[in-house]
């Protein structure tokens, strides 16, 4: 072994290890390929930046533009009336229809992007033939990978492998040539799912996931009424003519108010600055346990300014300055970004700037060099900030300043907390205390020893009792909240529901923007004008605190508010609407524009068809005329690439290279022919498919086509075989990612909605994987062997 094979090979198993771990983003991995190939001299910079000006790399993201075009002119609309027309209500025939119809897309359209599409009709059959969808999505999803083996352009990693063969010197595959293998694959999947796999499905929806027949046709039962509670603003309550926002109901108690009936009137737009009355009865959703808890919390005032001093023990605490140095990495970030109190063990009392000093807001504040902050820590933490290359300089307050640490406005309060509360076990960041109440907590008096300024990270236990540092209007705040009288209704709770207002379900979209924000951080409320209720997520209905929970995908999030509100989102790019026939649409588009997106794909196919044009140039030329002809807008196009995918490609090309050109894909060649040789043929192309499905479960398939491309073209020179051979087995194998929810993106969209686990997967995944496999197989060897 040269140590330029080794190199290669270093890089190569550090960028897997990578891939697996998910420490890095995948495009940033590859791009560290890239990078240290160049840098390393491994690949010249022309090899280096070849993958940006790669025809795979173009092609892809062009047939991204192209398969947005045809979902944006409303090809969803008419394939869905013709899919409703054919599926019939025999659940045999609706899974064929269903997937053969997805399948077809598939071949011409992004597999991503069809699986988005259909959600929705498959979900409206559901919804039709009051069968259940986890009966028809998975269904849907693996067609959407079944469909993409049966062309050129069906899948990025077929574009891969014909491009590496035809760099190769070995001619690449013909935009149908995946046809005679991809199709009978779609044909013995389909025939799969529908006779044997559908009874590996959850045969209905679990009892406490159905939303029977009462109210909207919902696919998850959210039991909201038993979440939903009234509670009337009493006369003279602090919370009268205070703003929703600040009525700490959500941070502190996790409830979602739905309505306000002020006199005879019902207020349904409300928002965060809709102000409440005395008087008014707040329908709220979320635990009335713990509204109940929270009556029972004490709040004693035990000093105030200068007097806590004298209360807490200056032996244990250490309040110094420290000023932001030029250079800092906190410069340029807010408070909160920094993550303060967690990373340096201290709680930030002030900022000083130009001599003015600001307490309020803190946590929004953008810190800049030769800010100078007031920081209260545990005395044993004051050695280490000293020392920490974050601030110019860190000085302990001398004793005239001690008086001006604390101002009059400030009190020291013992807060105490049931000893069943629902705080307990969770962490003081979590319970919102400080958010919220704008308390800092700087002790903990428990059984065994107290704790001086414990940390975001500390859980609270039985019969804790917290010393806290706040403003009057906190314990203003906590007695509003405790001054709202609960209302024993009788009478059935009113319906949420009505001619104006209505429920809606929806899921992000494959390439939404929103995936791992918290519903506060989206402002949800204010920008799109619904109230999120309940998220479902992995068989659960989430129904209190979603303020504080980070979107995921195949989350499923059930909405309310205006009807007009509802139907909007069906013309987001961040959300699929799962509750179609829930609404009326508001279609904006143009009439014709389907046709003239669907006249545009035709006319790509028949260029390359016809070796008129490279699929490349085709590619881009139909992408340019979508957006020239109004199909979609050029920023539709940027946004539906998914770039990721992009640079993953790009970046991943030059290590290809310099496997071939160091000579460590014939290093690796030689062994694996050495071990195959006794089998043959057969044993080659099955070591090298298996070696290439099981791999697509921890590493991109993009990624895979190109650490294989090179072993396998290497191995066919080594075995005297027609390289397609091998490299059709590996396009084959790296598109049959069923065994996971997380091997491919459309499986994770309909997990949500479908309310599959893991398990379901694993089930279903394994078998169609071998069905595959035993499908082309074969078919390969008789074609290229």
């Amino acid at each position: 072994m040269t140590p330029e094979i080794a190199a290669v090979l270093a890089i190569l198993g550090v960028s897997l290890v990578l891939f697996v771990t998910e420490k890095l983003r995948m495009d940033v991995v590859a791009l560290l390929v890239l990078g240290t190939l160049g840098v390393s001299g491994l690949v010249t910079l022309e090899e280096a930046l070849a993958g940006f000006s790669n025809p795979a790399v173009v092609t892809v993201w062009a047939m991204f533009i192209l398969s947005a075009g045809l979902s944006a002119t409303g090809i969803a609309d008419i394939i869905g009336r013709q899919v409703l027309a054919l599926a019939g209500t025999g659940e045999v025939r609706m899974i064929l229809v269903i997937m053969l119809t997805t399948g077809v897309l598939s071949a011409f359209m992004n597999n991503i992007g069809v699986a988005a599409l259909m959600l929705p009709v498959v979900m409206d059959i559901a919804r039709r033939t009051e069968t259940s969808p986890s009966r028809l999505l998975m269904p849907m999803a693996y067609a959407s990978l079944l469909g993409g083996l049966t062309t050129l352009i069906g899948t990025p990693p077929n574009l891969v492998a014909s491009t590496v063969l035809r760099q190769s010197g070995h001619g690449g595959f013909e935009l149908f040539e995946f046809a005679p293998i991809g199709v009978p694959a779609l044909a013995a999947g389909a025939l799969f799912i529908a006779l044997v796999g559908r009874h590996l499905l959850p045969a209905k929806m679990p009892e406490e996931m159905r939303a029977g027949r009462r109210g909207p046709r919902l696919q998850f039962n959210y039991d909201l009424a038993d979440r939903r509670f009234r509670l009337r603003v009493a006369d003279g309550s602090p919370l009268h003519d205070r703003a929703l926002s600040e009525s700490g109901l959500a941070g502190t108690l996790g409830l979602t108010v739905l309505s306000i009936d002020r006199g005879n009137a019902r207020l349904r737009d409300i928002g965060a600055e809709t102000r409440l009355a005395s008087g008014d009865i707040l329908t709220v959703q979320g635990r009335i346990e713990d509204f109940r808890e929270f009556l029972t919390w004490q709040a004693l005032e035990m000093a105030t300014g200068s007097e806590i001093l004298e209360v807490l023990s200056l032996d244990k605490i250490a309040l110094m300055h420290a000023e932001i140095a030029e250079g800092s990495p906190l410069a340029g970030l807010t408070v909160e970004e920094t993550d303060f109190q967690r990373r340096f063990g201290a709680h930030i009392l002030e900022v000083e700037r130009s001599g003015k000093k600001s307490r309020d807001g803190i946590a929004a504040f953008r810190l800049k060099p030769g800010d100078r902050l007031l920081l209260q820590a545990r005395r044993e933490a004051l050695p280490s900030l000293e020392n920490r290359p974050e601030f110019a300089g860190v000085t302990v307050v001398g004793d005239d300043e001690l008086a001006a640490v604390y101002p009059s406005s400030d009190s020291l309060l013992e807060l105490i907390i049931p000893a069943d509360s629902h705080l307990v076990g969770t962490t003081i960041a979590e319970s919102g205390i400080g958010e919220t109440l704008r308390l800092r907590v700087i002790g903990i008096a428990r059984k065994g020893g107290s704790i001086y300024f414990p940390g975001p990270d500390e859980a609270f236990r039985h019969g804790d009792q917290l010393l806290v540092v706040g403003r009057p209007e906190s314990l203003q705040l906590i007695r509003a909240i405790q001054s709202l009288e609960l209302v024993n209704d009788v009478e059935p709770k009113p319906s949420l529901t009505d001619d104006s207002h209505g429920l809606a379900e929806v899921t992000l979209s494959p390439r939404s923007t929103l995936a791992g924000r918290t519903v506060r951080d989206i402002h949800f409320r204010r920008n799109y004008g619904l109230q999120v209720l309940a998220i479902w997520r992995k068989g659960h209905a989430y129904r209190s605190y979603l303020h504080k929970m980070h979107l995921e995908f195949g989350d499923a999030l059930l909405l309310f508010g205006p009807r007009d509100r509802v139907a909007s989102l069906a013309d987001d790019s961040d959300f699929i609407v799962l509750t179609r026939s829930a609404y009326k649409e508001t279609a904006r588009r143009a009439p014709g524009r389907a046709a003239l997106a669907g006249g545009l794909m035709l006319a790509v196919v028949i260029a390359v068809l016809s070796g008129w044009l490279p699929i490349a140039i085709a590619a881009v030329a139909g992408a340019a005329l979508m957006v020239a002809l109004r199909c979609l807008t050029m920023e539709d196009a940027y946004r539906s690439i998914e770039w990721k995918s992009v640079f993953l490609i790009a970046g991943m090309i030059p290590l290809g290279t310099a496997m071939e050109s160091s000579g460590a894909a014939k290093w690796l060649a030689e062994g694996v022919t050495t071990a195959a040789a006794p089998f043959g043929v057969w044993g080659l192309l099955i070591g090298i498919y298996l070696l290439t499905m099981l791999a697509t479960t921890i590493v991109p398939t993009t990624a895979l086509v190109l650490i294989m491309a090179p072993i396998a073209i290497q191995s066919s020179s080594e075995m005297n075989l027609d390289p397609r051979l091998l490299m059709m087995g590996v396009a084959m194998a790296a598109s049959a990612s069923f065994t996971s929810p997380i091997s491919h993106p459309a499986n994770v969209l309909v997990m949500g909605p479908g309310g599959y686990r893991f398990l379901d997967y694993v089930k279903m995944g394994i078998l169609l994987a071998i069905v595959v496999m035993v499908t082309v197989l074969p078919l390969i060897v008789l074609r290229y062997g």
